[in-house]
């Protein structure tokens, strides 16, 4: 019964909300996958402030299995590889579980760059507090 309930929800959400797949919880502003879908939307929009905001100050970024990098290097990063370059995601996917969230789809950039997308992002008390590229 569970089971039947969970497949009905994933339904009704990609029915409601295009693009979100859900795995657990239902993707409301204050979600995981919310906060994920509200970072998104900033890209998109190369808002810088609302690209800042979804992370904690504590947040890290990786790429594969590779250390993370936070504090300054983050911040750097974060200017230089997404806002400079005006980084986005074309027709994400989002899959809650928890407080992770993967996103796929095409990752695309201003200086000519793309590669299909498969990040993992944690989130915790609504803010992104790790972002790591998968391969």
């Amino acid at each position: 019964m569970l089971a039947r309930r969970a497949i009905v929800l994933m339904m009704l959400a990609s029915s409601v909300a295009p693009g979100i797949a859900l795995s657990q919880t239902a993707a409301g502003p204050g979600s995981p996958a919310g906060v994920v879908r509200t970072l998104l939307d900033a890209m998109a929009a190369n808002d810088a402030a609302g690209i800042r905001s979804a992370f904690a100050p504590e947040a890290s970024q990786a790429y594969g299995d590779g250390a993370p990098k936070s504090g300054e290097a983050f911040a750097r990063w974060l200017q230089s590889d997404i806002i400079d370059r005006h980084g986005r995601v074309e027709e994400p996917r989002l899959t809650e579980n928890g407080a992770e969230v993967i996103v796929t789809g095409r990752y695309r950039n201003n200086a000519g760059y793309a590669s299909a997308a498969n990040f993992l992002f944690q989130v915790t008390n609504g803010r992104i507090v790790s972002w790591r590229m998968r391969y």
